[in-house]
């Protein structure tokens, strides 16, 4: 049977642990993007894409 299989929070545990290492090392994406695009427009991409996107009901 597959190690996988047998124990199946191995698996999810080998995930955890190689998804936590993809950022080791490297500045905050914020940081990433300020140094490439400049202060003023990665200030407002940034708030653009935090903003509030929610669906909302359009007025007739």
């Amino acid at each position: 049977m597959d190690d996988a299989t047998s124990h199946p929070s191995r698996g999810l545990n080998l995930i955890l642990e190689h998804c936590a290492r993809l950022g080791e090392g490297r500045p905050p994406i914020a940081s990433r993007l300020e140094q490439r695009a400049g202060r003023e427009l990665s200030r407002l991409l940034l708030k653009a894409l935090a903003g509030d996107h929610r669906a909302r009901a359009r007025l007739v």
